[in-house]
């Protein structure tokens, strides 16, 4: 009989044995012998000419062992790799282009002593006027970074139709200027770095807490000037990311250069309050949008001019701006779109992808305004934009933006039947009643498409181990995705065994020479189709292995269910095990095979959240009733996991929905650097989240998997916005900010209801 399939079973997360008991490594709990531990002493204006920097009382500190600026090493004046067009030094030495931006380093015993020694070093600073506002610094009166000419870092620029001409025709044109706020990813363990040099070998070994092994492994090379193979890099357990760890930062670079040029070993681990100052940040964005609608509610065109703010430097944010583009239309047939956007250097953290990374900002422009023309014209929110879903039929469906074509799916079959599952109807009845009790709940809806991947490759190599035992190596890097176990899920099916009989290693470069990592919810579409692929060519080299142990020809052997057999001998048969044991006793090196799997073309996962809120009229609070998600994300490894991914990523899309923001005043200061000021959501503030999957297989890869890791996020803002509009519907209110948080929603009825909120 058949052994069941583990592939599309809930099976619970292998990894979590030891982390839940205190097991797992992180690299705060790397200890090298005779470390020392780096602070760093950062700029406190947002824009300013360093004068002079006095480190003779810091030098003399107890436990210190070095400081170091730029002055001193012409080396760390050189651009960190890896960012373009403009890249600061890893150390400022001239000018300050944000709060936060490293200006000195200190190596010390350990961090208490580094960190009191940081007090100690002078730095006598000339106050520039800051760039805060982005659509100010877009008209480039001052210029941050005279060799670039502008503050535009990238202009990214669509037309698909004649937008303008069919706007001036249309019923109706919906203009708005909607914006978003800058959120900080906050993952659980901040970003650290740990560096051991070998100078004998002229071997360096880096514990780096980064999504991306060999992406860090190529930037520490590139900058240290020493061949990639001399330096191992690994990502031990990785206590979330989000996007933010994979990125070039000034810490990594510092910490790798201290420990090479000192020849000792070197820690750096940030704190929290480091997080709000130097880890890259996302979402903020402004947008003057126009949508051409007839009467009936087709949609038209439209013409959308948006600006990114993107900070002092670009960390990653390009991608974002143009990932924005790319999600504009949504689900949507929209004939004609005009879409130009700027992403626009300003003295703020830089920006770089988070979680979503342009999808929600897309998506969130297309939904408020279906929301908005819905109300102008007088139509029904759900019938706006039922009319104008792409249907089954339409598919292949090319969307107007180069390289964009939706592949597989129903749209209006998530959208119906995530409407039959919220039961609209009755709700509208319980809204009317609550209502005249001075009780206010407010419905959103949203319809999305999740693009993922579409770019490069993953690697996995498998080793077969005494025992019948599977090393599964690769390069793709989780931060609690649970890669270990979706992975052996794949690779158990392959290759007939259990899945505890299949070891995970990733984030090693020491595992497997080359990969990308992890990010844009690409891992299982890339790693995934790539263990399947390695799993078949191990498979072919245990055939010609299990022919020279038996005699026979390798094309006379068939394997199913783990057991290589003669082909009509059923009872001459070897398993892994037995060959990985005449493979030892006759001295013959284990069985491994490599394979990569690559695919320039995306995959189109799609879906449907309604968010149903409780507003206070008084205090403005909100609560969250109900969530509930359609959501379609291929073919499902582990529904366990993939719950997990759409859970995770719904409630941090409500943080940024309902209650975080980066805030900056006039001189570019942070406000919200600690959780007193940055509120996250919490387990009283997460709602029980009920996800429906529907899963139509990609047909770009050969198992079908689909991205999920954004799915949970990216209506978010949209649908909490559209709720709370939902529930003052009756007053015309409309919210054009993301966040809405308790005090803007108060400020906003207060306006409504003639300078007071009752």
């Amino acid at each position: 009989m058949p052994k069941e399939r583990w592939v599309g079973r809930p099976v619970p997360r292998v990894e979590d044995r030891a982390l839940i008991q205190g097991q797992g490594q992180y690299v705060s709990d790397i200890h090298f012998e005779g470390q020392w531990a780096m602070a760093l002493v950062r700029s406190p204006h947002a824009h300013a000419i360093i004068r002079s920097i006095d480190i003779k009382a810091a030098e003399k500190a107890p436990g210190v062992r070095a400081v170091i600026t730029a002055e001193q090493f012409p080396e760390l004046q050189r651009p960190l790799p890896g960012m373009a067009p403009i890249a600061p030094p890893p150390l400022a030495y001239e000018k300050v282009f944000y709060v936060g931006q490293p200006v000195a380093v200190i190596l010390a015993e350990d961090r208490y002593l580094a960190e009191d020694a940081v007090e100690l070093v002078s730095v006598q600073y000339e106050p520039l006027d800051a760039l805060t506002q982005v659509e100010e610094a877009a008209k480039d009166h001052v210029v941050l970074h005279p060799e670039l000419g502008s503050n535009i870092l990238d202009h990214v620029h669509y037309e698909s139709g004649d937008s303008l001409q069919a706007l001036e025709k249309a019923d109706h044109i919906i203009r708005a200027t909607l914006r978003l706020g800058r959120v900080s990813a906050q993952p659980m363990e901040p970003r650290a770095v740990a560096a051991h040099y070998d100078a004998v070998r002229g071997q360096l070994l880096v514990y780096d807490a980064t999504q991306s092994v060999h992406r860090a492994q190529e930037r520490i090379a590139e900058f240290l000037q020493m061949p990639p193979d001399h330096i191992r890099v690994v990502a031990p357990e990785v206590g979330g990311g989000f996007g933010v760890k994979n990125g070039t930062y000034s810490e990594e670079a510092l910490v790798v250069w201290s420990a090479v040029h000192f020849n000792n070993p070197v820690k750096w681990a940030g704190d929290r309050f480091e997080e709000f100052l130097g880890t890259y940040q996302e979402r903020e964005q402004v947008h003057e949008v126009a949508l051409g609608i007839n009467q009936d509610g087709t949609l038209v065109a439209l013409v959308d001019t948006y600006y990114q703010d993107n900070g002092a430097y670009p960390g990653g944010g390009m991608i974002v701006a143009r990932t924005t583009a790319r999600n504009l239309p949504g689900p949507y047939r929209i004939p004609n779109l005009f879409i130009d956007g700027r992403t626009v250097l300003t003295n703020k953290v830089p920006q770089a992808p988070y979680r979503g990374a342009g999808r929600p900002q897309g998506h969130y422009i297309i939904e408020r305004m279906l929301d908005r023309a819905a109300d102008t014209l007088g139509l029904d929110r759900i019938a706006i934009r039922m009319k104008n879903l792409i249907r089954p039929n339409d598919l292949p469906y090319a969307i107007g933006i180069p390289d964009v074509v939706y592949d597989s799916g129903d749209f209006p079959g998530a959208f119906h039947d995530l409407l039959e599952i919220v039961d609209v109807e009755a709700f509208r009845q319980r809204q009317q009643e609550a209502r005249q009790q001075g009780i206010r709940l407010g419905l959103g809806i949203a319809n999305y498409v999740e693009v993922s991947a579409g770019f490069g490759f993953e690697g996995v190599k498998m080793e077969l181990l005494p025992g019948g035992r599977i090393r599964l190596s690769t390069g793709a890097t989780g931060q609690g995705q649970g890669h270990r176990t979706a992975l052996a899920q794949i690779a158990a099916d392959t290759l007939g065994l259990a899945i505890d009989q299949v070891e995970v290693v990733e984030g090693d470069t020491g595992g497997i020479a080359k990969g990308i990592g992890t990010f844009g919810s690409r891992t299982i579409i890339m790693a995934g189709n790539a263990t399947k692929k390695a799993g078949d060519g191990l498979i072919a080299k245990a055939k010609e292995a299990a022919a020279r142990i038996l005699e026979a020809h390798a094309d006379d052997l068939t394997f199913a269910e783990g057991q290589f057999h003669v082909e009509g001998v059923p009872s001459v048969a070897l398993g892994w095990s037995q060959i990985a044991e005449r493979l030892q006793e006759l001295g013959e090196p284990p069985l491994t095979h490599e394979d990569m799997f690559g695919s320039n073309t995306p995959t189109y996962g799609f879906g449907s959240h309604a968010l149903i809120v409780r507003v206070d009229e008084k205090t403005a609070d909100i609560k969250i009733e109900r969530y509930v998600i359609v959501h379609d994300g291929g073919a499902i490894v582990n529904p366990l996991l993939a719950n997990g991914q759409v859970i995770g990523g719904t409630v941090q899309g409500l943080g940024s929905a309902l209650y975080e923001e980066m805030i900056y005043n006039e001189d570019g200061q942070p406000l919200t650097t600690s959780f007193l000021d940055y509120r996250l959501p919490g387990a009283k503030e997460s709602p029980d989240i009920e996800i429906h999957h529907r899963d139509y297989p990609a047909p770009s890869n050969p198992s079908g998997y689909k991205g999920v890791g954004e799915a949970g996020i990216i209506p978010s803002q949209a649908i909490a916005l559209s709720a709370v509009e939902d529930a003052f519907h009756d007053l015309g209110l409309r919210l054009d900010y993301a966040p809405i948080t308790p005090g803007r929603l108060y400020q906003a009825l207060a306006a409504l209801q003639g300078g007071h909120a009752e």
